[in-house]
C-alpha cells in the first residue's frame, strides 16, 4: 500500500475567522471518519502546520521547507480568509496531479474577476457548467494541493514576487511561484468542481455563483 502524507499549511497573521476554523474542523473530521474515497489504495495521514507572522511570503517559504523536512508528500495551503466544504481535500487529491488549485472570486464589489489565469493570460471563470480540471498559468493559493516533489525540483526562492517597473508595483507571490514550477516541468491545474465548494472570506463571502453571464 502506498503512503500519502499531507501537511495542511496555514500561513497566518494570527487572527482566524470562525468560518475558516469551522471549515478546517469539518474537513479534518470528515477525513478522520472516512479517509479519502478518491484514493482508496493509499494509507493517508495528515498533519497541521501553522506559521504566524505578518510576512505571509516568508510563512509560505518556511511551511514548504517544513513539509519537505518532515517527509510529507503533499502540502495543502489553506489561507485563513477562505471557507471550504469538507469534501475539497478528497476532490483535489483524487486528481492525482502535482499541482491542483481552486478558483475563487477576487474581493471586489461588484464581484467580477476570478483569481485563476489561463496560459494565454485571460481570467478564467468558474461557472455552473464548469467541471473537471483545466491547465492554467496560475491561481491563488487559498485552497490548493501541491506535491512536495514540486518544491524539491523548483529552485528557491519559491514565493518571491516580481516587480513591474512600469506600474511601480509588485506582483503577488502566486504568479511567480506557479511560473517557476511550470519552468521546472510541472503542469498547473485549476479544479472547477472543488472551486464551487470554496468562498473567499472578507467583509462578506465572495462566491463563484454571483457572476451573471447572461
Amino acid at each position: 500500500m502506498s503512503e500519502i502524507k499531507i501537511g495542511i499549511a496555514i500561513p497566518t497573521a494570527g487572527t482566524v475567522h470562525i468560518n475558516f476554523a469551522a471549515s478546517l474542523v469539518g474537513m479534518v473530521a470528515k477525513f478522520a471518519a472516512g479517509g479519502v474515497p478518491t484514493v482508496p489504495e493509499a494509507k493517508i495521514t495528515i498533519a497541521l502546520h501553522v506559521l504566524q507572522s505578518s510576512n505571509w511570503i516568508t510563512n509560505r517559504e518556511k511551511l514548504a521547507k517544513a513539509a519537505i523536512n518532515d517527509g510529507e508528500t503533499h502540502l495543502m495551503f489553506l489561507d485563513d480568509d477562505m471557507t471550504f466544504d469538507p469534501r475539497v481535500l478528497e476532490i483535489l487529491l483524487g486528481r492525482r496531479q502535482a499541482i491542483v488549485t481552486t478558483n475563487y472570486l477576487i474581493k471586489t464589489d461588484p464581484a467580477r474577476d476570478f483569481v485563476a489565469v489561463s496560459l494565454d493570460g485571460r481570467r478564467i471563470p468558474t461557472k455552473a457548467e464548469s467541471t473537471g480540471i483545466e491547465p492554467i498559468a496560475y491561481s491563488g493559493f487559498g485552497v490548493s494541493l501541491i506535491e512536495t516533489e514540486v518544491f524539491k525540483k523548483t529552485p528557491q526562492p519559491w514565493f518571491m514576487p516580481d516587480f513591474n517597473a512600469e506600474k511601480s508595483e509588485y506582483t503577488t507571490e502566486d504568479n511567480p511561484f506557479f511560473r517557476r514550477a511550470r519552468e521546472a516541468g510541472f503542469a498547473v491545474y485549476v479544479d472547477h468542481d472543488a472551486s464551487r465548494l470554496v468562498s473567499h472570506l472578507g467583509a462578506r463571502l465572495w462566491n463563484w455563483s454571483e457572476v451573471s453571464y447572461g
